[in-house]
């Protein structure tokens, strides 16, 4: 009885080995990137009217990208929109493995320009010591009207890749074949290679995200608290909003 409750313990024990890591989220591969401060300018703040009942507000406490049913999502509350990251992928259990050197997580907003469905804010993404900028690159966002929804676009011209930060949504939740379909809860995936980056995920507010470019390594981030975190291993990363979202 003692040796079959060994066995029996010892089996455990292997089976738990297999899945703990998982469930700790701890060797996922993906690296936290914390968002830093966000300065917008007075003449840049304000809602864009890009057509068809859809907008983009942006105010020091962040973006929102709304359609006329609701908001679709919104970027990280008082904090910087996106960072741009130094560094580069190595491959651990036949997945992914981020190398951070450096991340640039401060975000100016200096203007923002408007064409018909368009609204390109413009400005920098920079590293602060005490308060001084040390390194910045310049950034730009882009909000596009499509026939689907808006198609939102942050350059950081000379990074390896960038992170969106947005606010966590409620019931995060894949589709296949990008993400597992069912609630992703607070680990983190990666996005399948070859998917498209039309649709990626959902949640309970029926707004539907896709993360692209396609060709580049994605992952996406919910370990944080009280955010939802895109890794694009680009120096753009391509956010496509559609859906039909309830008002929240």
């Amino acid at each position: 009885m003692v040796a079959l409750l060994a066995t029996v313990t010892a089996a455990a024990a292997l089976g738990l080995a297999g899945w703990l890591p998982g469930v700790l989220r701890t060797d996922v591969g993906l690296v936290e990137v914390d968002p830093g401060l966000l300065t917008v300018a007075p003449e840049a703040r304000g809602i864009a009217t890009l057509g068809r009942g859809y907008t983009v507000a942006a105010y020091q406490s962040g973006f929102r990208v709304s359609a006329a049913s609701g908001p679709l999502v919104d970027t990280i509350t008082r904090g910087s929109p996106v960072s741009a990251v130094v560094g580069d992928l190595g491959e651990r259990d036949e997945h992914p493995v981020e190398n951070v050197h450096n991340s640039l997580d401060h975000v100016r907003i200096d203007e923002v320009r408007f064409e018909p469905g368009r609204a390109v804010y413009l400005g920098e993404v920079y590293d602060a010591v005490g308060g001084r900028p040390t390194r910045g690159m310049p950034l730009r966002l882009t909000f596009l009207l499509t026939t689907a929804g808006v198609h939102v676009t942050a350059h950081a011209q000379g990074a390896d890749a960038v992170v969106v930060h947005l606010d966590a949504l409620p019931a995060t939740t894949g589709l296949d074949p990008a993400l597992p379909d069912r609630n992703l809860r607070k680990r983190g995936w990666w996005i399948a290679n070859g998917a498209g980056e039309q649709r990626s995920f959902t949640s309970a507010n029926r707004a539907v995200v896709g993360v692209g470019p396609a060709v580049q390594t994605r992952a996406l981030d919910l370990r944080p608290d009280g955010r939802l975190d895109v890794h694009v291993w680009s120096n753009r990363a391509t956010l496509t909003l559609s859906g039909t979202p309830r008002r929240g």
